[in-house]
């Protein structure tokens, strides 16, 4: 794989992050704002692997990108993976 397919590969992934983060706010919505915040990064905490957080953050710090409300408010609460 070359410098620019695997920079398209990434960016794939990185769409694919942001937009199952988005889906995972859309379920808890319905939630009142703080036990929905709690839940979605509970929720990714738990059921993502440590380089899926990771790259999600990556990406949802990118300039330019807009998340739902709800999960960029949740993105404090993610795990970041830990540092030996």
């Amino acid at each position: 794989m070359n410098q620019e397919s695997h920079h398209f590969a990434q960016n794939d992934i990185n769409a694919r992050l942001i937009r199952m983060g988005s889906e995972i706010a859309a379920y808890f919505h319905a939630y009142p704002e703080d036990k929905a915040v709690e839940a979605i990064a509970s929720h990714i905490n738990h059921f993502w692997t440590p380089k899926m957080r990771e790259d999600f953050l990556a990406a949802a710090a990118e300039p330019g990108q807009v998340l739902p409300p709800l999960l960029a408010a949740a993105r404090e609460g993610i795990k970041r993976k830990k540092i030996k």
